[in-house]
């Protein structure tokens, strides 16, 4: 596989999704099994440099003892973004804008970091709050508010699509 240089990289935030998906144990369900699949060429892709926030590490360290060992060892070289205050209030916007429900303040937390930073893509298989058409309009219509570029949130499998055109 061919490496790539630091600007033909594209950067790409990591939810929790990402790394959990990368070392679980390979589903009986074919088709969190092909998720899972995506997931491991897509983290093996050298044309992309994956971040996180702090808020993942909470979340993947959650759990099981030793399948939250396994997911903090796959992200240990990711850098780790901190979230301030200032991604907790635009966070807060985004739900007090109906663009996320009450009760999905890490999914909005990912959308603020990756939009206040300028992070182009975030990575997920989350399609209640995050992938999906509906929250997509009013999150990118917030962002544009707020003076951001909304990230592209996706699918791994998305976003390898999109990025070999």
């Amino acid at each position: 596989m061919a490496t790539h240089s630091q600007e033909d990289r594209h950067r790409v935030y990591i939810d929790a999704m990402i790394p959990s998906y990368l070392v679980a144990p390979l589903s009986r369900d074919p088709k969190i099994a092909e998720w899972q699949r995506i997931t491991r060429e897509f983290w093996q892709d050298t044309r992309f440099e994956f971040v996180l926030s702090n808020y993942v590490i909470d979340e993947i360290s959650m759990g099981d003892r030793n399948k939250a060992a396994n997911r903090i060892q796959a992200v240990v070289e990711i850098p780790v973004i901190v979230v301030r205050h200032f991604d907790l209030a635009f966070a807060e916007q985004l739900i007090y804008q109906k663009a996320l429900p009450q009760g999905a303040l890490t999914d909005a937390i990912h959308i603020a970091v990756t939009a206040r930073r300028a992070i182009p893509y975030l990575a997920t298989w989350n399609f209640t709050h995050l992938a999906n058409s509906n929250t997509r309009s009013k999150v990118e219509q917030i962002c544009h508010q707020m003076g951001y570029s909304p990230p592209r949130i996706n699918t791994p499998e998305a976003i390898l699509e999109e990025t070999n055109v």
